[in-house]
């Protein structure tokens, strides 16, 4: 991958008219059921007031009492009324795509959309059964629901994992970060008996325990660079690289984590090896990687920018 980071136009997000002609399409095409993914909250939105004579049915979690719980309701696209909820929800996702939901930490109202053929009781069972999985001989709540995890877990997991994962479900669709909708697509016919263990490994669950500072990065920024970032996918690839890269370095803090992907993003993923940052590490060797940076100033860091670009251009 070129990781030259000389700023580039945004991203262009993709209108909700637009993504829900495209939805409308994909939901005419098949023979599946169509559902929103869906968490109540106390706070009240239009949305709210159209779902309320929906069916809402939780996911049952395997032997867990967690609250508040996801569930899905079953949208008939054919029907005006549905339509509408079905627009709602889209506006409501894209207000929640803003960095500042992950930021402050805001709760979501909408997680995507689904099809599937199984019933609404059938897959909310599935949907629950597969979110409790064994970590180190412990159950953990996986929260793939979520399209913030469910992004960046599909990378994490193999062919054979993503498989299980989406086998109670035709497609599954959200929208990312960038604004576009996506739509992933079980190859496999949709099988009706509740599957369980995932067979997460131990490096797989690190990987997994990263996910909460991948959004908090990502978020970040967004939000500091709101017409000229990455695509997501790109992103991920820096941010997760750079995880590894500072564990091996012997950063283990989620604060120092965050901050070494945080500058990979907007300096250079070899931002670290610079004499500047080098000189600062080495003076304050046993500080934290913040601690270590505070001190350098804004046109210290555009000389490392640039240093690290040119070199990167210049060995090309």
């Amino acid at each position: 991958m070129d990781f030259k980071t000389n700023l580039i136009p945004g991203i262009q997000k993709q209108d909700i008219g637009t993504i829900f002609q495209k939805i409308l399409a994909l939901s005419s095409e098949s023979d599946g059921h169509f559902y929103l993914i869906y968490q109540s909250h106390e706070q009240k939105t239009t949305l709210t007031d159209l779902v309320a004579k929906k069916t809402l049915n939780l996911f049952e979690y395997n032997g867990y009492q967690i609250k508040p719980t996801p569930g899905i309701i079953e949208l008939n696209l054919a029907n005006e009324q549905d339509q509408n909820i079905l627009k709602q929800s889209i506006e409501e996702f894209c207000l929640a795509i803003d960095p500042k939901t992950t930021l402050y930490a805001k709760a979501r109202f909408v997680y995507g959309w689904i099809i599937s053929p199984l019933s609404a009781e059938l897959l909310a069972k599935q949907l629950g059964f597969i979110a409790i999985q064994k970590s180190d001989d412990e159950n953990q709540l996986l929260r793939y629901f979520d399209p913030v995890v469910l992004s960046i877990l599909l990378n994490i997991l193999i062919l054979e994992q993503q498989q299980y994962l989406l086998n109670s479900v035709q497609f599954w669709l959200y929208i990312n970060s960038d604004g576009h909708l996506i739509i992933k697509k079980n190859h496999r016919e949709v099988r009706e008996h509740l599957l369980g263990n995932l067979g997460i490994d131990s490096e797989q669950w690190r990987q997994i325990n990263w996910i909460e500072n991948r959004n908090q990065v990502l978020a970040r920024y967004h939000f500091f660079y709101p017409q000229y970032h990455l695509v997501e996918s790109e992103a991920d690839t820096i941010i997760m690289q750079a995880f590894k890269s500072a564990i091996r370095k012997g950063y283990d803090d989620k604060r120092d984590l965050s901050e070494y992907a945080y500058q990979s993003l907007v300096i250079h993923p070899q931002f670290i090896e610079h004499p500047i940052i080098t000189k600062a590490i080495k003076q304050n060797s046993n500080q934290s990687l913040i601690k270590q940076l505070q001190n350098i100033t804004p046109t210290q860091w555009d000389i490392v920018k640039n240093a690290v670009n040119k070199n990167i251009e210049g060995n090309k």
